[in-house]
């Protein structure tokens, strides 16, 4: 059932220890409603009286039932994952009214699979993390509550996890957005090609998520952009990777000038403005369109 949110006018959810459950199901709630106070207990009587309440008492937006709700990937949804469901499309449309509603679901659909559904898969004791310890944005969410031995009040630490989680999606959000405005440029520079296996970019934009999508043959194995840093432009020649979520490339930078000094890439393919490369072989840089086409031209051949 659609929430009317200009009903809301007060807010509740646990006192006590949060997690990032709580804090940024929070964080979306202000995003939608404004700078609402919190009441953070766990008295019934008190909840009772509150417009939303939010991970307690056993409500449509608590999750510590044994009927919880489970996504298709099996991912269960916490508080966080409730809440953005519910208004996640609305806070979006709220900042970005010029997008169309198919946008709205792509940036719906990004949000909720590359930061809520990890927040709730923790905050359900569900273990996504790798054999490497990544500090995951729950980790650094939960860092805000005060140690044992600390004087500090929990009401205060919970505001400032709350401010911090809010910046995050606010930029997670404005990214997307910026990913959509530049699909017109991307377009342009795949259809523009003069070689099949470089595309070139008149600006520096996010294009890897728009060629997956049109580069439906996987022709294009490089990348080149201009750089603007500090009013010189420099340009990058990166590589395609296969898929969104992978560092494996389509190819990689040519193998002899990967890890290599400036001077000894200037030497190896006889150019003079040679920037770096990276010894993993994905990106390199140059001060000139004409050697980052070199560099390009040459790792396509080999």
């Amino acid at each position: 059932m659609m929430i009317n949110e200009k009903n809301i006018k007060t807010l509740g959810t646990h006192s006590g220890k949060f997690h990032a459950d709580d804090v940024m199901a929070t964080a979306i709630l202000r995003l939608l409603l404004g700078d609402i106070k919190v009441t953070r207990t766990r008295d019934e009587n008190i909840l009772r009286k509150l417009d939303f309440v939010y991970d307690i008492s056993l409500g449509e937006f608590d999750h510590h039932q044994l009927n919880k709700e489970i996504r298709e990937n099996n991912i269960p949804y916490a508080a966080c994952g409730l809440v953005w469901r519910e208004f996640g499309s609305r806070i979006i449309q709220k900042f970005n009214s010029q997008l169309e509603e198919n946008d709205i679901i792509s940036i719906f659909d990004y949000v909720d699979k590359n930061l809520v559904q990890g927040i709730d898969a923790t905050d359900n004791g569900i273990d996504i993390k790798s054999e490497i310890k990544v500090t995951s944005i729950s980790d650094i969410i939960q860092s805000f509550n005060p140690t044992w031995d600390s004087n500090d009040s929990i009401d205060e630490a919970f505001e400032e996890a709350v401010q911090y989680a809010t910046e995050v999606i606010k930029r997670i959000i404005s990214r997307q957005v910026s990913v959509i405005k530049a699909r017109i440029i991307v377009n342009e520079a795949f259809q523009n090609r003069n070689i099949n296996e470089i595309m070139v970019l008149k600006t520096g934009c996010p294009w890897l998520q728009q060629l997956l999508k049109i580069d439906l043959n996987n022709e294009v194995l490089f990348v080149i952009s201009p750089d603007d840093n500090d009013n010189n432009t420099e340009y990058k020649i990166q590589t395609v990777k296969k898929t969104v979520d992978t560092f494996e490339a389509r190819k990689d930078i040519l193998e002899s000038i990967r890890g290599k000094s400036s001077e000894e890439i200037n030497s190896i393919i006889k150019i003079d403005d040679a920037i770096f490369c990276h010894k993993a072989g994905f990106i390199a840089s140059t001060k000139s369109m004409e050697s980052a086409l070199k560099i390009a031209k040459l790792s396509v051949k080999t």
